[in-house]
């Protein structure tokens, strides 16, 4: 069974503040048509359908709320239904500010009403806010007491807006300390410090990284091996695939990471199609060989420690 454990549904405009949206485009977009925009951020569920017959089981919804930043405000209300018009197809996550005031509440209503699975995707940075500051942990409380992830984008994103100061993915060892029962889901590999979050995920057990986004078959070919392709005879050969970087470790771990697309940047066939044949670029480069049940588990068997949905 193949779970995709991240893909984003929102619609443009609706679930966009367009002002917000502009002022954190770089220049070269400023003057696009309303149609090039939409293009680019609209994402209705039907288009994944097409793409996951036949490829992918199942798939976890999730929204975004960076009101300061995307300017994304996804409802949950929108994210159940959604959710509930492929019930065989689709499971969601909501999605909360968690140092707002109800966050927890909320939280506690998706899950028991409504059928939630987990919390995301929470971002910090995109919000202004620490993931471990101390107006979160009624949130993380809820969820441990629930037995519900929460889903992470600890680490940096591009908004011109946004504070890099509140990306620490360290932020993240705090809160595995402080909740040692909740499963952190650490976006990206911790996109782009994938050492700090190879490290959490060695470090924690209950801390796993998913490799949404990187195995973009596009961005895997184009800008990882076309333009690191001399950083690969540096001792730090992990700057060609950082998922190479974790894999190789002495700590292991393996098990702790998970598969899935955030879907607009990286189709499920083609992410699928670069996962299992990661081998033939290795071998290219003469580094060792990524053992294929470790793939295989990737793919497979891993969200099976974080989410809980039927197999069929």
């Amino acid at each position: 069974m193949i779970v995709d454990c991240h893909i984003h549904v929102w619609r443009y405009p609706e679930h966009f503040d367009k002002k917000t949206m502009l002022a954190n485009q770089p220049e070269r977009r400023r003057g696009w048509p309303d149609e090039k925009f939409k293009a680019m951020w609209d994402n209705p569920i039907e288009r994944y359908v097409g793409l996951m017959d036949g490829i992918v089981d199942k798939a976890i919804i999730m929204g975004l709320r960076s009101s300061n930043t995307y300017s994304i405000d996804t409802p949950n209300d929108y994210l159940q239904m959604v959710a509930k018009q492929y019930p065989d197809k689709f499971a969601w996550c909501c999605c909360v500010v968690p140092i707002e005031e109800n966050a927890a509440d909320e939280v506690e209503r998706c899950v028991k009403e409504d059928g939630a699975i987990g919390v995301g995707e929470l971002g910090p940075a995109y919000g202004n806010y620490f993931a471990n500051d101390r107006r979160c942990y009624p949130v993380y409380e809820v969820c441990q007491s629930l037995d519900v992830p929460i889903i992470i984008h600890a680490g940096p994103s591009q908004p011109k807006r946004l504070r890099m100061k509140y990306a620490d993915l360290t932020a993240v060892d705090d809160i595995a300390i402080d909740f040692p029962n909740l499963k952190i889901v650490i976006c990206h590999l911790g996109y782009y410090r994938y050492e700090d979050a190879s490290f959490l995920v060695q470090k924690h057990d209950n801390v796993f990284a998913d490799i949404s986004w990187l195995a973009s078959l596009s961005s895997f070919e184009r800008s990882t091996l076309s333009s690191y392709l001399p950083v690969v005879n540096f001792p730090y050969f992990h700057y060609a695939y950082p998922l190479l970087y974790h894999l190789s470790q002495p700590f292991g771990g393996t098990d702790n990471i998970i598969w899935d697309t955030d879907w607009s940047s990286s189709p499920p066939k083609e992410s699928i199609k670069v996962l299992k044949s990661i081998n033939s670029y290795l071998n290219k480069l003469n580094l060792p060989e990524i053992p294929e049940s470790v793939i295989d588990s990737i793919l497979h068997e891993n969200w099976k420690q974080v989410f809980k949905i039927a197999q069929t």
